[in-house]
């Protein structure tokens, strides 16, 4: 049945009616934080020069990463699209390779068009973080509280980390980062917004983090002695999953849980620790949540790790996007294949070159935003992935330009927001033993078994 609330959204593949996507305007590179490493430099050669990145961003590259935002948006609006037929080829100034791309072009923003197929996705109202208010928004001044102080903060590229729609609740991520402390209070005019023409919406906050350097991290100079790729290999599992984060305090990131109707799935990583799980568990009693472990993934965030295309139906199975470079626990996708849900293993990205101050991995190619459950918007180089859920899936893909957005911190679903999903409550899994795995004790947990790599389960 149809929410008559405006905040309404509980799944990743309801119809997408209203979406946040975010702005590049003002960014920099943020101070370092105890949480995880920001701004190493990809490249050996910085590395023996530069050891970090701090300070204002180049006007050039916050521009351009705006106009890839503002077309993202234009493509949201549109009533009708054309996704080309033909790919062509650009050339990538920041990796410094020639990328194959099937490009995606509002069909009301072209005088002419090129032979293509005709998506009518309908109209989506898109709202922005910059719109609401006439402050001007600033990263550079210095931030404190009475545990630390920052100079230079992220920016709101996305909105996805730190804001979370769970049914009619809007919920303000309690984040691990110095420099994202107060990154949503500059959502706040545009929540008010919603706030003011909803009645039903709820607003909630768990108590913010002190983030203290001492209390909240075991080690304030953890990442000058560690490097992630090691901490990976060597020591995430085996270690019991713990991370840089204690559980002295509440603490995760939007972007680490995923929302599949009555349940909801939660990474352990960097930003997400377990006291986090447990509140949302307390406060939330009406939703199942289950935490998810990639043995050999400590990083941030579900959304490139695991990713919902459909849900089962009484004439099809669901579907759920693997990343084949982070295996989940074999024993913790059991929940899927009981609830007749198959696992599909994603193709690696069409490259594995980022640029030089890039904060995300090549692994982003499966960071996408479904508008539905039959049609999805995916970065418009990604040419393996859309041939996977096109051609042999049967999905209408549409793409868009979006690479300069892994400096800026993410690709189509981190850059974006669900508002309101033409969704509900619904119970996709049940077929599960809740209260057994409520009991597990999760600050002494070592399963390590991943679930095998098959790239030919694709279809």
């Amino acid at each position: 049945m149809k929410s008559s609330s405006l905040v309404n959204s509980w799944t990743e593949w309801g119809q997408l009616e209203i979406v946040c996507v975010g702005t590049a305007r003002a960014m920099c590179y943020p101070d370092e934080s105890p949480s995880y490493p920001w701004h190493v430099p990809r490249s050996n050669s910085l590395q023996r020069y530069i050891s970090s990145m701090v300070g204002p961003r180049p006007q050039h590259r916050i521009e351009q990463a705006q106009e890839q935002l503002d077309n993202l948006a234009d493509i949201l609006r549109a009533e009708t699209v054309r996704v080309c037929n033909s790919i062509d080829e650009v050339f990538n100034e920041d990796i410094e390779q020639v990328l194959p791309r099937k490009q995606t072009i509002p069909t009301d923003k072209a005088s002419t068009l090129p032979d293509g197929i005709d998506l009518r996705k309908g109209k989506i109202e898109v709202c922005r973080p910059d719109e609401f208010s006439s402050e001007e928004i600033r990263f550079d001044h210095q931030i404190s509280t009475p545990h630390f102080k920052s100079q230079y903060q992220f920016g709101l590229s996305c909105p996805r980390d730190v804001l979370l729609t769970l049914g009619d609740t809007v919920l303000e991520a309690p984040v691990s980062t110095h420099t994202r402390y107060f990154e949503s209070e500059y959502y706040k005019p545009m929540i008010y917004s919603l706030w003011n023409r909803d009645s039903c919406m709820k607003w909630l906050q768990p108590p913010k983090p002190t983030c203290s350097p001492k209390l909240l991290f075991n080690d304030v100079d953890f990442w000058k002695k560690n490097k992630m790729k090691e901490i990976n290999k060597s020591v995430f599992a085996s270690s019991g999953y713990k991370t840089n984060l204690n559980e002295n305090e509440i603490v995760f990131d939007a972007a680490d849980i995923m929302r599949m109707g009555k349940d909801v799935f939660y990474k352990k990583s960097v930003t997400a620790n377990n006291q986090g799980f447990y509140w949302l568990r307390r406060t939330f009693p009406h939703l199942r949540f289950h935490m998810m472990h990639f043995p050999s993934d400590t990083s941030c965030h579900l959304d490139c790790a695991l990713m919902p295309l459909r849900p089962p139906t009484a004439g099809s199975e669901g579907l759920i996007l693997l990343n084949q470079n982070y295996s989940p626990l074999a024993s913790e996708m059991k929940i899927f294949t009981d609830n007749n849900w198959r696992p599909i293993w994603g193709p690696l990205s069409c490259t594995t070159a980022v640029p030089p101050l890039a904060l995300c991995s090549a692994n982003l190619n499966t960071n996408f935003l479904s508008l539905n459950d039959h049609c999805i918007v995916i970065e418009e180089c990604e040419l393996p992935l859309y041939h996977l859920l096109h051609d042999e899936l049967g999905f209408d893909v549409i793409t868009c330009p979006l690479r300069i957005l892994n400096e800026f911190g993410g690709s189509v679903h981190c850059v974006t927001w669900d508002i309101r999903r033409d969704d509900s409550c619904i119970d996709y899994f049940p077929n599960q033993d809740y209260e057994t795995e409520c009991k597990i004790d999760l600050n002494n947990y070592f399963d390590s078994k991943m679930l095998p790599v098959d790239i030919n389960n694709k279809s």
